[in-house]
């Protein structure tokens, strides 16, 4: 395929449709909020055409629904102000462009992430306080479309994106009547920042790489298969890929003095249901640690070690003392004690966006053929783990230092599972 080219040819402020009243209070953001990297959490949706709604359709649906979901989530519109977030209807960013070299089908017979890059609304560079939502719609030479959506990561998760993708989606088919309102309340689990807290400041650009590698339902159970034994309980999907690919990003690693730390971001609404509702905005995230010893050289061990951090984090949120803060802050302590240090160890995050209903983003025109998920800008030693579309196999974005990813790629364990970057088939 030739090089793609991208031509922008419009850019706007989506204000909510309505006002935002004045007295609302300013959001605090939590200790989890501003310790995230300045990232967005990006979701990329693919559409192939539908005959029955032109392109101009398409455009204005996008653009008036999310104004109109806007006024439900309307710190998406505001702008961050040190440890707050004041819903000043600043609005959303909505850029569209066009691809004339082509089409949808020739974009995903290989779709590196070069020329994903190309389809999203924001440059290569560390999230800014505003705009907190961006977005951009790519129409093909066929009639397809790419939707990429960026939510900052001050604010929110990828469950977080998902709950507005799946409100604005529905306010785009005429149903906003029946859209929940969400909940933007970060401290309810955590405690409440200040400024004392230094905040991780920009993304150090490095040389690193990211590539997919899917791995088909038939091999997630093969994996599962070798890994399940008498002493080791049958793993789940999102265990058995993580621990193969956390140790052959281990064995790839050209630096062999420091220790390897694996963190494993949990979605906490799913954990604790009784205290936070399903359509809670923001962080609400536990990083499981896991060192390497055995854990980073044998899959076995890994997932042993992965499944004794779920049943550690099931304890921990047992809320016998009844307070979402006492949690919170006992789940915090357990992050400040942990025995990571960034000047003896090197971390590699796998976070999981499996069972995030991404193939059902329908505005109107049909459900995605095909999504990714990822950040944006890329951070060095960090795997999306995204479900592919049949629900039972798995992507993987893996970002490694350019010198690893050439060791990483040439695995003959990770290339008996994995197959690297195949056509999307549409």
């Amino acid at each position: 395929m030739d090089t793609m080219k991208v031509e922008t040819i419009g850019k706007e402020i989506i204000k909510p449709s309505a006002t935002t009243p004045n007295d609302l209070p300013t959001l605090q953001l939590s200790i989890m909020d501003i310790l995230m990297p300045p990232v967005y959490a990006v979701a990329f949706l693919f559409y192939t055409k539908d005959d029955l709604i032109s392109q101009e359709q398409t455009s204005h649906t996008l653009k008036t629904s999310l104004s109109e979901i806007l006024t439900k989530f309307h710190p998406l519109a505001g702008r961050v102000n040190g440890v707050t977030i004041k819903s000043t209807d600043e609005g959303a960013v909505f850029v569209e462009a066009r691809v004339d070299n082509c089409d949808l089908s020739g974009f995903l017979r290989s779709p590196d992430t070069e020329s994903l890059k190309q389809l999203l609304p924001v440059d290569d560079e560390p999230a800014p306080t505003w705009p907190l939502l961006v977005v951009k719609a790519t129409y093909f030479q066929c009639g397809g479309m790419a939707i990429g959506l960026c939510i900052s990561h001050r604010l929110a998760d990828a469950a977080s994106l998902s709950i507005f993708l799946q409100a604005w989606e529905a306010t785009a088919r005429g149903e906003s009547d029946s859209v929940a309102s969400p909940e933007f309340c970060s401290t309810k689990l955590y405690p409440a920042a200040n400024e004392a807290i230094k905040i991780p400041g920009e993304v150090v650009k490095r040389t690193s790489v990211t590539k997919r590698f899917v791995f088909v339902a038939s091999k997630i159970e093969e994996l599962r298969k070798k890994v399940a034994s008498d002493v080791v309980p049958r793993p789940t999907r999102v265990q058995s890929v993580t621990s193969l690919i956390w140790k052959c990003a281990v064995t790839a690693s050209t630096d062999k003095i420091r220790e390897k730390a694996l963190f494993q971001p949990a979605n906490l609404r799913t954990k604790i249901p009784s205290l936070l509702s399903e359509n809670q905005i923001g962080n609400f995230l536990f990083n499981s640690l896991t060192l390497d010893g055995k854990a980073g050289v044998d899959i076995v061990e890994t997932v042993k070690e992965l499944q004794k951090r779920a049943e550690e984090l099931s304890g921990l949120v047992q809320h016998e003392e009844g307070s979402s803060m006492t949690i919170g802050s006992r789940l915090f302590g357990e992050i400040i004690n942990s025995k990571f240090n960034f000047e003896l160890h090197d971390m590699h995050s796998v976070t999981s966006w499996c069972k995030i209903p991404l193939y059902d983003a329908c505005f109107g025109w049909g459900s995605p053929v095909w999504v990714a998920g990822s950040v944006s800008p890329d951070l060095e030693n960090v795997t999306v783990l995204i479900d592919s579309k049949d629900g039972q196999g798995i992507e993987a974005w893996v970002t490694l230092h350019q010198d690893n990813m050439l060791l990483f790629e040439q695995s003959t364990e990770l290339l008996a599972f994995a197959s690297p970057n195949p056509s999307v088939l549409i």
